[in-house]
């Protein structure tokens, strides 16, 4: 065995010869060299602990702004707050977001964060408050209003810009921030109001789920060449690829767990009043304490401990009293000289016997990094409860994915004693890691071709060769960034097939769950907490149990314009809701709507008298415009081509005032707030990461390694190959010498 000493000895001559001295130092040296590379390595490769300025973008524990400065290194410098009301009337609210952003350095700054909100958010006003002064915002179109903030910004006055990433994801720059100067932005925007198997609901999320990037990595040149790419795509942690081309501006930062004890980083205050016109049983909020005021049947809802770390969804629950339960309702909006509805009809749960169908239950879960900590537990659960459900007539199999996906068996085996056992143990072991590859899961599961009839002995009283009832339930918690090549694989490869989407953790991707179950014909549940896998689980074995309503038609007294245009199946618990432009007047006369449920026919009118209440119910004109662009939106997905969806989404909601994919809320104060010639540094604004998800520093694609441990893994090598040189050229040298 060769000591340091007797390397030296055996080297010394042939190094001197080669280099001199100097090299033969530099080798002396090596192994202390050596030890400080790997120091500064790990440094470079892990999460600080430290309570620094400086921090790099894997090393965020301050609930700050975060400044770039060089070198890849930010410095904490603008605090945040957010405060939201939801004014709650029929099945209409109409929200208000606040956040305020403060700059505590000595620097003009300009503030980025990304943020979410509802999918179904119409997002329809903005403005920007400076002290007493308040600049409107308005709806450009999304180039344009990219050209008015780059020339605000330049031009050193204050701006803000509020862009469309995802219909559940926006971003919002400020420009401009003076040293010490504070700046709150407003948005307003308008969604309907949730009701199923008799509870009305709403989810305000808070904080983000990271995506999964899947693809393969561009280069920035090519990126910046990309026409759906983000004005500043290093902001985010990871890098454009070929399929999520804005990788970059769905990537924010994320703090660690605060954990209970702490100061909230991403501090929130909530507030509601709920007006709805019938007495009610409970008002709850499942995840969050609230408390409670009535007065003449208007309820007050704030935080009980004021404010809240933004870490998971506020769900808002509310049931009335089981005699006022609606079974139909239509609320109308007068805008400029037309009319607008929002309609809902409540098909009732059929009660008549119906022979049980065999089913065909394929369960896809997610197993990606994303789902570690409360989410993989919540799907285990949720998994283990759902096999328990099956009955002996039913056949099933496991699918399970992250980097790729395994199926339990081979094909779809027979619910019985044995195989379900197998089930529950494949269950048991089941851990997150990896990557969310969920493309491969996904056609997997849909690749059943036509059911398979069902044998005698399996039939269950039914008649034999019936073919299966195929029904997906996919658990996951929706974190990739490439929903619309999803979307499309549904809607191309479903068939007779009906997808339906479980949501797992307290911050889920609840656009793409919702869109994902929409194009498969199924239903969306959330299970936010454990305590949840029982009760949601029963309710959707329910559903997958009953009979939907299917072949629904409306009825209108005249020609109206409706959407969704294409009337969805619908389960047990879930109501119509249909949006409606009516034109200059309200038609009287009988809105009539059918469907076939158990292979029964079913039929309720609601009557309709002209000019309603004088279009009180505010926010029903900005609802019926998002849907109709929600709908345009689809087309693409099943094969019309982009430009001429565009061309009817953009004077849509330029004409509505309605933020889109096309459109960008900008506002711009026309004084001049930056001296000329002092320097505007950009950063990004770190979400809360969301509670009991685990930290994901090996679940990210490999666009998120950081350049520092590349430069360091490379010296390292080079360090470790001019040694293995020296050493074996010594070698040679000592042999050939002595021959």
């Amino acid at each position: 065995m060769l000591t340091t000493e007797r390397i030296h000895q055996r080297i010394k001559p042939e190094v001197c010869a080669y280099g001199g001295l100097p090299l033969w130092l530099a080798l002396r040296c090596l192994p202390v060299l050596v030890l400080l590379q790997m120091l500064l390595l790990l440094l470079a490769a892990s999460p600080a602990r430290s309570a620094v300025d400086a921090v790099s973008l894997n090393e965020v524990e301050g609930g700050h702004l975060l400044f770039e400065s060089s070198g890849g290194v930010f410095q904490r410098a603008v605090l945040q707050h957010s405060e939201v009301h939801f004014d709650i009337t029929g099945l209409v609210a109409t929200v208000r977001l606040q956040q305020t952003f403060r700059n505590d350095s000595s620097e003009y700054r300009e503030g980025v964060y990304a943020f979410p909100l509802p999918s179904e958010a119409a997002v329809r006003a903005m403005e920007m408050r400076i002290g007493e002064r308040r600049i409107v915002g308005r709806v450009r179109e999304k180039q344009e209003a990219k050209k008015i903030y780059r020339a605000a910004k330049k031009a050193g006055k204050k701006a803000s810009l509020v862009e469309q990433q995802r219909p559940n994801l926006f971003t919002n720059r400020v420009a401009n921030i003076g040293p010490g100067e504070e700046i709150t932005v407003m948005l307003e925007y308008v969604e309907p109001v949730a009701y199923s198997a008799g509870v009305f609901s709403l989810r305000f999320p808070m904080t983000i789920t990271p995506r999964y990037m899947p693809g393969t990595p561009v280069s920035a040149g090519v990126g910046e060449a990309l026409p759906s790419l983000s004005m500043d795509p290093y902001l985010g942690w990871a890098q454009a690829t070929d399929q999520v081309t804005d990788a970059g501006a769905i990537s924010p930062l994320l703090f660690p767990d605060p954990g209970s004890d702490s100061a909230p980083l991403n501090a929130i205050t909530i507030s509601a009043r709920l007006d709805m016109g019938m007495p009610l049983a409970i008002v709850n909020s499942p995840y969050h304490d609230i408390a409670l005021s009535r007065s003449a049947g208007v309820y007050d809802v704030k935080l009980l401990n004021k404010v809240s770390e933004m870490d998971r969804d506020f769900v808002l629950e509310w049931e009335p009293v089981a005699q006022s339960a609606p079974q139909a309702a239509l609320f109308t909006e007068k805008v400029g000289e037309d009319y607008y509805g929002l309609l809902m009809v409540v098909p009732p749960a059929r009660t008549d016997k119906v022979a049980p169908i065999a089913r065909e239950l394929i369960f896809v879960v997610d197993t990606s990094g994303s789902m570690g900590g409360v989410s993989i537990e919540q799907a285990r659960a949720s998994l283990s409860l759902a096999l328990r459900q099956l009955r002996p007539g039913d056949r099933f199999n496991l699918i399970e994915f992250n980097n790729r996906h395994r199926a339990l068996f081979r094909t779809a085996m027979p619910a019985t004693r044995h195989h379900v056992a197998q089930a529950q143990e494949f269950v048991r072991q089941l851990q997150a890691s990896g990557g969310t590859e969920m493309m491969s899961a996904l056609r997997a599961a849909l690749s059943g071709g036509a059911p398979a009839p069902v044998p005698a002995a399996e039939s269950m009283g039914g008649h034999p060769n019936t073919p299966l009832l195929r029904q997906i339930v996919f658990i996951t918690d929706g974190a990739v960034g490439n929903e619309d090549a999803l979307f499309g694989e549904i809607a191309a490869g479903l068939g007779d097939s009906r997808l339906f989407t479980v949501g797992i953790g307290s911050a889920p991707n609840s656009w793409f769950m919702r869109k994902a179950a929409e194009f498969g014909r199924g239903s969306h549940t959330h299970i936010g907490d454990l305590n949840e896998v029982g009760s949601k689980m029963a309710a959707l074995f329910q559903q997958l149990s009953r009979p939907a309503a299917v072949d629904l038609a409306i009825s209108w007294p005249q020609p109206v314009e409706a959407w969704p245009e294409h009337l969805p199946d619908l389960y047990l618990g879930q109501p119509l809701s249909i949006a409606v432009k009516f034109g200059p007047q309200v038609p009287a006369g009988e809105v009539t709507v059918s469907a076939d449920i158990g292979g029964q026919p079913w039929q309720r009118a609601l009557s309709i008298q002209g000019q309603p209440d004088g279009g009180a119910h505010a926010g029903v004109g900005s609802l019926w415009a998002r849907r109709k662009i929600d709908g345009l939106l689809d087309r693409v997905l099943r094969g019309d081509p982009e430009a001429t969806v565009r061309a009817e989404v953009l004077p849509l909601a330029l004409a509505h005032q309605l933020m889109s994919p096309y459109t960008s809320f900008v506002a711009v104060e026309e004084r001049i707030s930056r001296p000329e010639g002092s320097p505007l540094h950009a950063a990004p604004l770190p979400n809360t990461r969301p509670q009991g998800q685990s930290p994901q520093h090996f679940a990210y694609p490999r666009t998120a390694t950081t350049a520092p441990a590349k430069a360091w893994l490379a010296l390292l090598a080079l360090f470790i190959a001019v040694f293995t040189r020296v050493i074996r050229q010594g070698e040679v040298d000592h042999v050939a010498g002595r021959a």
